[in-house]
């Protein structure tokens, strides 16, 4: 596969993962991962347009439009089928229309509901959906089409953030 002149291999700056800018500063779309010495896994990001302000830990998912300077944007849970949405979630606040990296596969903080979660458990996001909740019931370890991530922590609360594992695959979105 050619690549054009000027086409960025990696990041121009580690730094550039949490720095929002007003500015589009690499292709969107554009994917990179990096390994985490700490969890042993990867982390993968992709370069998007917010849609509007951006809650840190909040997920949102992804929406590729035909629009110039928009064409991968954040938008928020809608109902969908099958194939489902690419859900993200960014790791730092985002202002309306800045460009940045939103974390789409590997270890992540994210938002989660006020119920009871095991580790291990699947969660999925709603139509509308601020948080992640428990896709099904509680202890339940099976893989659905609607399942975006794992929870590594056995706990009640998750408004101020909570380590997950983004599974990084399309998820259907459901309507509660």
């Amino acid at each position: 596969m050619s690549k054009a002149i000027g086409y960025r291999d990696g990041l121009g700056n580690e730094a550039d993962l949490t720095t929002p800018t007003s500015t589009q500063v690499y292709p969107l779309g554009y994917r990179t991962t990096i390994y985490d010495s700490a969890t042993k896994m990867e982390k993968e990001f992709i370069y998007v347009k917010s849609h509007a302000g951006l809650t840190q830990y909040q997920p949102y998912v992804l929406n590729w439009t035909g629009t110039a300077g928009s064409e991968v944007k954040t938008a928020a849970p809608a109902t969908t089928a099958a194939p489902g949405q690419m859900v993200c979630v960014p790791q730092v606040a985002f202002t309306s229309g800045y460009y940045g990296f939103v974390q789409i596969k590997g270890d992540c903080t994210c938002l989660l509901a006020n119920e009871t979660k095991a580790v291990g458990d699947y969660l999925q996001v709603l139509n509308t959906g601020t948080t992640l909740v428990v896709d099904g019931t509680s202890s339940s370890t099976v893989l659905l089409g609607n399942s975006c991530a794992v929870s590594k922590s056995a706990t009640t609360d998750g408004t101020s953030g909570v380590a997950i594992i983004l599974i990084g695959k399309w998820a259907v979105t459901a309507a509660s």
